[in-house]
């Protein structure tokens, strides 16, 4: 079930990066996070109130949860957008595959695994195989882009984490709820500071295009994804979890080729890589 949960996720997630994609050419990456996360939440506390009853939020550790939600997932996401604004949608979605290892290292740290000379050769397969697939493109943008969509899998991996072990007593689309109300709590901020100083602002027309793009992006690869990710995170950990991530840039490739894109040899042989050395680091790394 657990492993069920997780491919469901990793395919709703995939899809949202064609959408972002696409609004992204008359969006400010700051606007759309916001936009994104309140039609999440539009969403969800009305399903998790006719879900778990009213009285389950008088029971929540909002503090905790906010936290967990503002410095994980709020700042995630908008790594990973602006990852994607730097470069494309599969390399995002490449890099993001990292987060199982972020995963891993997390683990370590927290003194429930240990690092294996196996998970160092998976590790260096990764690199090598993110290398590979945007070498012939590499740009400042590039590189700058690696690196967000790299602390924002480091992002996801702990909040991740943090939401099923700290916030026990609520269920799946409780955890999502509450968290997600801290990422746009950080949404909102940076908005309003980014608004202030004239870097972003509101889209002064919104085309029905525009909301089924968003609606996707928002519902489909945000909400319900996440719903599912949680969902497999405390059935299997998040750990193994993870290591579904692995074939999300396959699925964002699918989505592109769906849309009019090309494949790309490359960087499909990149990822593969990329996978497969994930896989390495991950397969009997001893707790």
């Amino acid at each position: 079930m657990g492993n069920s949960l997780a491919v469901g996720s990793m395919v709703f997630w995939a899809a949202g990066f064609p959408a972002a994609d696409e609004l992204l050419q008359i969006w400010h990456p700051v606007t759309l996070i916001l936009f994104r996360l309140i039609t999440v939440l539009c969403l969800l506390y009305p399903l998790w109130i006719w879900m778990d009853g009213r009285g389950t939020l008088q029971n929540v550790a909002w503090a905790r949860g906010f936290v967990i939600g503002f410095f994980g997932f709020g700042i995630g996401t908008a790594l990973l957008l602006f990852a994607q604004w730097y470069t494309d949608p599969v390399t995002v979605a490449l890099i993001a595959t990292t987060t199982p290892i972020m995963a891993t290292l997390l683990e370590v740290w927290q003194g429930d695994r240990k690092i294996s000379i196996q998970f160092l050769i998976g590790l260096a397969a990764s690199v090598i195989g993110g290398v590979f697939a945007v070498g012939d493109t590499f740009t400042l943008d590039t590189g700058i882009g690696l690196f967000m969509a790299i602390f924002a899998g480091a992002c996801f991996a702990w909040a991740s984490d943090a939401s099923v072990k700290q916030l026990p007593s609520l269920s799946t689309l409780g955890r999502t709820t509450v968290t997600f109300t801290g990422a746009a709590l950080f949404a909102a901020v940076l908005f309003i500071v980014c608004w202030y100083y004239d870097i972003a602002a509101l889209p002064s027309t919104v085309s029905l295009k525009d909301l089924g793009n968003l609606a996707i992006y928002a519902i489909a690869a945000m909400a319900i994804s996440q719903i599912m990710f949680l969902g497999a995170v405390s059935k299997i950990g998040i750990a193994l979890t993870s290591l579904h991530v692995n074939i999300a840039p396959f699925y964002v490739m699918m989505f592109v080729i769906l849309l009019g894109g090309v494949w790309n040899v490359q960087v499909a042989f990149g990822a593969a890589m990329v996978a497969i050395g994930v896989i390495i680091a991950q397969k009997n790394n001893p707790a």
